[in-house]
C-alpha cells in the first residue's frame, strides 16, 4: 500500500469511534469524542416495528399535589436505542421479543437473537460479545459477529412468566441493560418493590457469579450506571440506589434525583430527574453521589448533555450552554457564604463591617452567575441531546439537528419518521431511532 494510502487509512480507523453500549459508555454520558463529516445523507431506514413500551405514561393528573402535565418518571424504552460498532449496528426489540444486528452500510439484517420476551436495551458490546437481558428474567451472552448464543443466565429464581400488557414477562424482568467493565458484567432482575430484587455480578467470559445480592423494598430499572467504585441504578418513581462494584451491597440512596434519565459527569456528580411528580414542571437536578444532596434544579428542562464542564439543556423554548464547573463554584461559594453570615449578629456593633463585606461577596457572586451562560438560541423542545465532538445533536419530533456545541449554529437537520429518542453517532454515520420503531442511518456524502 501506498504511504499515503495507508496513512488515510490509518487515520480514518482513528476517527470511527464506536458506541459500543447505552448511551456511549458506562456513566451514560451521550458524548463521543468523534465528529461526523457534513453534510450527511440517509443512507437507509429499517422499520423495526411499534415499541411496546414496559410502562404506560404517567398519570393525567396527581390530585393530592393537584397537578397536571406530570412527568414520564419510567420512560426508559421509548425507541429501539442502537450500539454500534465494528461495521455493524445492534438493537434489542420490544416489539418482536429479539436483538438485530445490521450491516452498517446497506441495512440489511445480518443476523437475529430471540427470547422469550422484551428486550429493552441495546446489547452492550465488548471483546466481540454482545451481552443483553430480557424481560423473560434471563441474561444472554452472544458472538458480535454471528449471534451464536454463547451463554445465557437465569437471573430471576424461577422460570415463570405472567401477563403484562399484553406481553409474559418474568416477574423478575432483566430491565437494566447489561454492564460489562473490567472483566465483569453487572445486570439487575427486578420489576415490584413487594417483591425481593436480585443484583448479579458474574465473569462476562465465563458466566461465573461473582456475587448475587438480595434487595427489598427496590424496583431497579433503567439502565445501570458505572462510575468510580460505584453503580447507580435508577429506580423510576423512586430515587437511584448506589451499590459497591466489589460486593453488590447497598450503599446509599440519591434522595434528590429520580426518574430514569440518569447520567454521572466526568467527577460522578449524578444528572437525574426530581424523585416524585409532585413538581409542576419538568425537572432536571444534579446531586452530589457522596452526600446524595442536590446541588442544583434546572426547572422546565428534561434533558441535559454534560461535556468538559459544560452543560446544554433545553428550558422554556430555549437551548442554553452553561459553565456548568463554574456555575457550581459559585452556589457553593454563596451557600458557604450565606452560612458564615447567619452565624453572624447585626445587632452586635463590631460584626457589621464583616456582614457588609459578606452580602457584598454574595452579590458578587450572584452577578458572576450570569456569565455563566455561554449561549442562549431559540429553539423547539428536543427529547435526546447528545455530543460528537464538537457538535451538539438533538432529537426532535419528526426532524434531528445538527448543531456547533460553541455557539449552538445550525449545521445540518433531517426528517425522521416520528420522535428521535435514539441518537448514536458512530463510525462517520448517525443513527436515529425513533418512537414509531423506525431506525434511519445517515452518512456523509460520497
Amino acid at each position: 500500500m501506498h504511504p499515503i494510502s495507508l496513512l488515510l487509512t490509518l487515520c480514518a480507523a482513528a476517527s470511527a469511534t464506536p458506541w459500543p453500549t447505552y448511551r456511549h459508555d458506562n456513566r451514560r454520558s451521550g458524548v463521543s469524542p468523534e465528529a461526523l463529516a457534513l453534510p450527511l445523507k440517509e443512507a437507509w431506514t429499517h422499520n423495526g416495528g411499534t415499541p411496546q413500551q414496559a410502562w404506560t405514561g404517567p398519570a393525567k393528573w396527581d390530585a393530592y399535589s393537584k397537578n397536571d402535565g406530570l412527568q414520564s418518571m419510567r420512560n426508559f424504552d421509548p425507541c429501539h436505542f442502537t450500539t454500534a460498532i465494528n461495521g455493524l449496528i445492534y438493537f434489542g426489540s420490544s416489539a418482536d421479543n429479539a436483538v438485530h444486528c445490521l450491516d452498517a452500510k446497506t441495512g440489511k439484517e445480518k443476523w437475529l437473537h430471540f427470547t422469550n420476551s422484551s428486550v429493552r436495551f441495546p446489547p452492550t458490546i465488548e471483546d466481540n460479545k454482545a451481552w443483553f437481558g430480557s424481560d423473560d428474567g434471563f441474561v444472554y451472552c452472544a458472538d458480535a459477529q454471528t449471534g451464536k448464543t454463547l451463554w445465557k443466565k437465569r437471573a430471576a429464581p424461577t422460570d415463570r412468566l405472567v401477563p403484562s400488557n399484553g406481553k409474559l414477562i418474568s416477574p423478575w424482568p432483566v430491565r437494566t441493560g447489561v454492564t460489562v467493565e473490567n472483566g465483569r458484567a453487572w445486570f439487575a432482575a427486578s420489576l415490584l418493590p413487594w417483591k425481593t430484587s436480585y443484583l448479579w455480578c458474574v465473569d462476562s467470559n465465563s458466566a461465573e457469579d461473582a456475587y448475587l445480592t438480595e434487595h427489598s423494598e427496590v424496583t431497579l430499572q433503567g439502565a445501570m450506571l458505572a462510575g468510580g467504585s460505584q453503580l447507580y441504578i435508577p429506580q423510576g418513581r423512586a430515587a437511584p440506589i448506589a451499590f459497591d462494584q466489589e460486593n453488590g451491597k447497598r450503599t446509599k440512596q440519591i434522595g434528590q434525583a429520580g426518574g430514569v434519565f440518569c447520567l454521572l459527569t466526568e467527577d460522578n456528580q449524578l444528572i437525574a430527574g426530581p424523585p416524585n411528580q409532585k413538581e409542576r414542571n419538568e425537572q432536571i437536578r444534579i446531586a452530589d453521589t457522596s452526600s446524595g444532596k442536590r446541588l442544583t434544579t434546572f426547572n422546565n428542562t428534561n434533558r441535559v448533555v454534560v461535556s468538559k464542564g459544560k452543560a446544554i439543556l433545553h428550558s422554556v423554548d430555549k437551548l442554553q450552554c452553561l459553565d456548568l464547573a463554574r456555575k457550581g463554584e459559585l452556589e457553593a461559594a454563596i451557600a458557604a457564604t450565606q452560612g458564615a453570615l447567619k452565624k453572624l449578629d447585626p445587632k452586635v456593633e463590631e460584626q457589621k463591617p464583616e456582614i457588609e463585606k459578606l452580602k457584598k461577596a454574595i452579590a458578587q457572586a450572584k452577578a458572576d452567575l450570569k456569565g455563566c451562560l455561554l449561549w442562549q438560541i431559540d429553539h423547539p423542545t428536543p427529547v435526546e441531546l447528545i455530543i460528537a465532538g464538537d457538535q451538539l445533536i438533538a432529537g426532535l419530533n419528526n426532524e434531528v439537528v445538527i448543531l456547533e456545541a460553541s455557539s449552538g449554529k445550525q449545521l445540518w437537520k433531517a426528517a425522521v419518521k416520528g420522535r428521535a429518542y435514539g441518537l448514536t453517532p458512530s463510525e462517520g454515520r448517525l443513527i436515529v431511532s425513533t418512537d414509531l420503531g423506525y431506525i434511519h442511518t445517515f452518512a456523509a456524502k460520497p
